[in-house]
């Protein structure tokens, strides 16, 4: 899998190098109150695939440590539950008496919404 990864990475990069060798012409782009910035197009295309990338793998990096932290507390909790529970002598579990079996109708026995439909 690290191999792919790695491969499509390299792809990658070097489209990015082949567009960037074709297309390295100055651009001019306008900015507020007058200003304008003359940059080459690749450079202006890495800054705003950066712009829209940055933000959300920081947020995937917060994310993933959170969840880290969050299943690291769950089975730290999860071992002491389960040594307190064999350091403590086992009780003999109580068992709920069972539910009564539905009550049978017959035919002559309809509920009374059923005759109320009528």
């Amino acid at each position: 899998m690290q191999f792919l990864k790695t491969l499509v990475i390299i792809m990658l990069a070097v489209v990015f190098v082949v567009f960037a060798y074709n297309n390295w012409q100055a651009v001019t782009v306008d900015l507020w109150g007058g200003l304008q910035l003359v940059t080459k197009l690749p450079v202006l295309l890495a800054l705003t695939f950066l712009a829209g990338f940055l933000p959300l793998w920081a947020y995937h990096r917060t994310a993933s440590w959170r969840m880290k932290r969050r299943i690291a507390t769950l089975e730290a909790n999860q071992m002491r539950a389960a040594a307190a529970a064999s350091a403590a002598p086992a009780a003999v579990p109580v068992q709920a008496a069972p539910p009564p079996p539905p009550a049978i109708m017959t035919n002559e026995q309809e509920p009374e919404s059923a005759l109320r439909s009528v």
